[in-house]
């Protein structure tokens, strides 16, 4: 490949050359020997770190198994707090997560005795061979509200990972419980939701975590006992202290004390096939500690080479900067040029990205008059705004995508064009943001999401049906009254994927007008980094009655650009003003 690059050497590049080999090798040579003799005190300290990131991601995915196990309780208990009288509403919810996670054992509805209901009520469902199956846990055959894992939540009201148990009645199987809290909305005790894991699914899941060499992992249970271990004779059988008798070490019988009191720790350790260093870390949500054993012959091989690697990388380095200094002059020219490219391309992205965006910015038509304007805080943005009438009906939303440049751009362009298609199926606001979200939480894995607020206006009677997803309150101005009209919350599109969104309905004054717009314009920032806020806004468009829609836009737009004078806009701006005439 090199030697078909030519090279034209000049004078400059001569003199490059020549410093470089005179004060780079040899500075490159000092510095080899002052490393070597650094290298070998770092061995150690490397090693522990290295080992020490090992035991962290181990001691993560073990957290993360338990969260992905446990989370839907999360969920369960706020759709029974959102409408308690139908607490059995969650059922299916609870038997599509068992169906879905295979870790899963099963999960029960638990509620207190003192609650609505004022009668013992637990129900369980639970894996059985290939099937989701149901049962009643009550009194006398089994009393729930006795049992640790309701008790203990009942006490502290705050969710808890259960000691190790035979579920006799329940499940029949050695299992841990995590324990849910639900609340009423004034935050008086209702019950649990529980999510159950069998210990020998969760012992196979953190030996599964272990794949290299000279590496095992254990488990213990705030008591001692050995949730996972890789000696089928100890694992759920055994505690740690009497493994700590098997291998004769006194110093895991100390680790274990400190495993026992939540303590974590470092140890060093001699089992029976050599020396073994012990890393030992305590998971707070469970009270549970793991620990992780690494062989110190195999820890510590990878670096023994470091001297010999380093000389390589070195002598390469030396190299490569050579080829670099005769490569780095053609290539500033190359860098012109690419630069200007990317700056074309930059360009007609935006002109892109303004194709989807209204041709006419101001629409004055029977009815209504409409203006909307968005700016974008680099060439291309994440905001975007539409509107479109169909059948005396003004359909109008305003989006704001999360981030910023190409990628958001990108984003808004498939939210504007899955809009579009929701509008021409049905002209229904949270129709539209309900397909937008299903759609974009399907194709999305970037973690991105957008703001939306979607309405329909009908010119005839002046009813304003609108659904919002997360976006900042709009505000309405009639005869000088600004209110907004939003009462309830609902997250932006492509967060939740089965996420529901609904409408409301209020009814408009002629002369009324409306006004949304996108954070840039709330969050816009002057010199002393104050923001503009929607206060500010509400009094500006307090004073705006009688205006058209471009007036309320221009005199809402030159305020707060006055505002931020000297400031460089930081987010997009997006403003959309309907007047109903």
């Amino acid at each position: 490949m090199l030697s078909r690059l030519h090279f034209s050497i000049n004078n400059i590049q001569k003199k490059i050359v020549f410093y470089i080999v005179v004060i780079t090798i040899p500075m490159f040579l000092v510095t080899l020997y002052l490393v070597q003799e650094m290298v070998s005190r770092e061995l150690m300290r490397s090693e522990s770190r290295q080992a020490r990131l090992i035991n962290m991601n181990t001691l993560k995915k073990v957290e993360s198994f338990l969260d992905k196990t446990s989370s839907f309780t999360v969920k369960a208990s706020y759709m029974i707090t959102a409408n308690p009288s139908h607490y059995n509403k969650i059922f299916p919810f609870l038997r599509q997560n068992i169906q879905q996670n295979q870790a899963l054992f099963g999960s029960a509805l638990a509620l207190d005795p003192g609650g609505p209901l004022k009668k013992t009520y637990c129900k369980y469902f639970y894996h059985s061979q290939d099937s989701i199956r149901v049962k009643w846990l009550m009194p006398p055959q089994y009393d729930y509200v006795q049992k640790p894992w309701y008790a203990e939540v009942k006490n502290t009201l705050k969710p808890v990972w259960s000691e190790p148990y035979f579920d006799k009645g329940g499940g029949d199987v050695y299992m841990s419980t995590y324990s849910y809290p639900i609340f009423n909305l004034k935050k008086r005790f209702l019950g649990v939701v529980t999510a159950d894991v069998e210990l020998n699914t969760l012992s196979q899941k953190i030996q599964d975590l272990s794949h290299e060499k000279g590496e095992f992992i254990f488990l213990v249970s705030k008591s001692g006992f050995l949730l996972s271990h890789p000696n089928k004779n100890f694992s759920l059988r055994q505690n740690i202290f009497k493994y700590a008798e098997y291998i004769h070490s006194d110093t895991l019988k100390k680790a274990a004390i400190d495993m026992e009191q939540g303590k974590s720790g470092t140890y060093s350790i001699q089992l029976p096939d050599g020396q073994y260093t012990l890393y030992t870390m305590y998971i707070e949500q469970t009270s549970w500690s793991i620990g992780i054993f690494l062989k110190d012959s195999v820890l510590f091989k990878p670096l023994n080479q470091l001297k010999v690697y380093l000389l390589i990388i070195m002598l390469g380095d030396i190299i490569l900067i050579l080829i670099m200094v005769l490569i780095i002059s053609d290539q500033l020219k190359k860098n012109v040029a690419s630069e200007e490219r990317i700056k074309n391309e930059f360009v007609m992205a935006s002109r892109i990205q303004r194709q989807f965006l209204p041709k006419k910015g101001d629409v004055d038509e029977l009815g209504f008059n409409l203006s909307g304007i968005m700016l974008p805080a680099r060439e291309v943005g994440g905001d975007f705004y539409g509107y479109e009438v169909k059948n005396e009906k003004l359909i109008f939303y305003v989006g704001d995508v999360s981030g910023k440049g190409v990628p958001s751009s990108l984003f808004m362009m498939a939210s504007q064009m899955l809009i579009n298609d929701a509008i021409e199926e049905k002209c229904d606001p949270a129709y539209v943001l309900d397909k937008v979200n299903l759609k974009l939480s399907r194709i999305s894995t970037t973690g991105m999401f957008a703001t939306l607020i979607v309405g329909v206006l009908e010119l005839k009677t002046g009813n304003l049906t609108f659904s919002v997803a997360g976006h900042p309150p709009f505000i309405i101005n009639t005869q000088g009254a600004v209110y907004s009209p939003i009462t309830f919350f609902a997250p932006p599109v492509a967060v939740f994927e089965d996420q529901r969104y609904k409408n409301e309905t209020i009814e408009l004054k002629k002369g009324s007008f409306i006004l949304a717009f996108s954070d840039g314009v709330s969050e816009a920032e002057n010199k002393q980094k104050a923001l503009y806020g929607t206060e500010r806004v509400a009094r500006i468009v307090q004073n705006l009655q009688g205006l058209n829609s471009k007036g309320v836009r221009d005199k809402l737009l030159k305020d707060i650009q006055k505002y931020t004078f000297g400031q460089e806009q930081s987010d997009d701006l997006t403003l959309v003003v309907v007047n109903l005439l």
